[in-house]
């Protein structure tokens, strides 16, 4: 028998049980659960055109393991309570250039961080209303939750108090929610928001720290994207080198702001180049001069982020359409940070400049980024750079190339695999060190008479090497602190060579040496060194 309508034989109830709120939580953490709650009060500014003053307080109380989140957003009508518990319920339009668009993050991250949650609010001048997330809440099956009116608190305000914390906290804790919060919303705080934890106002990091080194200044590209499904929206890209390195932390790579909210730095996947042959290539200390900023601004539902705003959906179309202009950036300056591998040191120096903008007619959307080559390395090979660099002054006192060229050994000694190259880049700069003295006792006729320093007093002055600074330090000023590093590096010299245990010679006693030798020979000299 065949039907040709629809007969409804029943109503299929689909109201979520409260498990479904408990089964997803995992995707919380602290940083995600804190930063849903200041992200609420953010929007609720935003709604404001930013206008007035936003204060979030944050407290970590380590002592009595509780956490509050308190802000002058504007706090929530009584008629509107029931959006702090409803999941999918939220006053925030979804084409709004906002954080939070769902409905749902705020209710999960209070569950996720504490077993029992107090939310406190009051909506201008009206009655403070009081809500309670306890553990028998949570566990049933009604959504119901009374409302208390309570002492009032300060007009507009929301407070937030989490008690029963599901994982402890720590001073360490605080420590990186600090760095965390100071970085994620620095542009909100330059925008006039104050954010205080532990009552100490967080600082705004950001990471434009460019380098504008002459031929690799950071480049800047801006272009509108428009994703059927998703919406329209504006993107900023902005790659180049940096002075912020560190080895350690390795901060480089691909840094993403969604609605000027940080989402994920650091990002060194194959989405962005990195593992691709001819882009990025494998991610190496070489290429860690190179960061890329990507800002994307636009409707919040149409957002490339995960739920939990921490990272990046690659799959999602809006990304895919940036992707190609983001790799293009990124891989453009980790082969200019490559080419400069030899020389992350002289980076630093370039600390002014501008950016170089990139018009948006030569960004099409999906393209690949109008790129110019990458240059040639404009610095001489090691070995001839310090003699390069003081050209000059060789040809006016020929006597001063060992000295000059005693520094490109170092350079080259520096690079070598030689396992006790420390060692020799330590006796070299010491008899630099000293050879320079000589030549400035020796070629400066009118501060010392030939006749006074023969050779036979010569000899007999260096025997002693605290005379011969002495002698030296009468005519020209050198630091005491100059005169303290050399001694102590004399002494590690002697030790490595005239007595029976072999002094350990580090890298860092090498670079700090170095700097002594070279201030000294700048100073006796006016010869300059990179």
């Amino acid at each position: 028998m065949t039907v040709d309508h629809k007969t409804p034989i029943q109503d299929v109830d689909g109201t979520p049980v409260k498990r479904v709120i408990l089964s997803i939580i995992s995707d919380y953490d602290l940083k995600t659960g804190l930063c849903e709650l200041v992200d609420n009060a953010i929007d609720q500014w935003s709604d404001r055109n930013y206008s007035g003053n936003l204060t979030i307080d944050l407290t970590m109380d380590v002592a009595r393991q509780v956490m509050a989140v308190r802000d002058n957003a504007g706090g929530v009508r009584k008629d509107e309570l029931y959006l702090l518990i409803s999941p999918g319920r939220s006053r925030n339009e979804p084409t709004a250039e906002l954080i939070g668009v769902f409905g749902v993050g705020g209710k999960r991250s209070v569950i996720a961080l504490a077993e029992q949650t107090e939310i406190k609010t009051r909506f201008r001048n009206e009655q403070t209303h009081e809500l309670d997330i306890t553990p028998n809440w949570i566990t049933s099956d009604d959504w119901r939750l009374p409302a208390y009116a309570v002492p009032n608190i300060e007009p507009n305000t929301t407070i937030v108090r989490l008690s029963y914390l599901r994982s402890p906290i720590s001073e360490n804790d605080v420590d990186r929610i600090r760095v965390h919060i100071g970085q994620t919303y620095d542009w909100f705080r330059k925008k006039g928001c104050v954010i205080n934890l532990n009552d100490e106002t967080v600082a705004p990091i950001d990471f434009e720290n460019w380098a504008y080194v002459p031929d690799f200044k950071p480049r800047r590209s801006k272009f509108d994207v428009k994703v059927a499904g998703c919406g329209d929206f504006s993107c900023e890209i902005t790659s180049g080198l940096i002075r912020d390195r560190n080895a350690e932390e390795n901060n480089y790579g691909v840094y993403f702001y969604c609605n000027n909210r940080l989402i994920e730095k650091e990002v060194k996947s194959k989405e962005v180049g990195y593992f691709i042959t001819g882009e990025s290539g494998v991610p190496h200390p070489d290429s860690s001069l190179c960061r890329t900023i990507v800002r994307l601004n636009g409707p919040a539902n149409g957002m490339p982020w995960i739920s939990n705003k921490s990272g990046i959906n690659y799959s999602h179309p809006v990304f895919k359409a940036i992707s190609r202009a983001i790799t293009d950036a990124n891989s453009y300056y980790t082969k200019v940070s490559r080419r400069l591998k030899d020389d992350f040191r002289q980076v630093t120096r370039y600390e002014s400049g501008e950016i170089e903008v990139v018009a948006s007619a030569e960004t099409p959307t999906g393209t690949r980024l109008i790129l110019p080559d990458v240059p040639k390395d404009f610095r001489p090979p090691r070995g001839t750079r310090q003699k390069k660099r003081n050209e000059a002054q060789l040809n006016n006192k020929p006597w001063l190339l060992g000295l000059v060229e005693a520094i490109d050994a170092v350079d080259l000694l520096e690079r070598s695999p030689l396992e006790t190259k420390n060692r020799f880049s330590l006796i070299v700069l010491d008899s630099t060190f000293e050879i320079a003295l000589k030549e400035f006792i020796v070629h400066n006729k009118k501060l010392f008479s030939p006749r006074e320093f023969d050779d036979v007093a010569i000899a007999t002055l260096f025997k002693k090497r605290t005379e011969v600074i002495k002698v030296v330090r009468e005519k020209v000023t050198i630091s005491d602190d100059i005169i303290d590093l050399a001694s102590h590096y004399y002494e590690m010299r002697n030790k490595l060579i005239h007595e029976r245990v072999t002094a350990d010679v580090r890298s860092d006693d090498v670079r700090k040496y170095r700097t002594v030798v070279e201030s000294v020979l700048h100073t006796l000299f006016d010869v300059n060194f990179e």
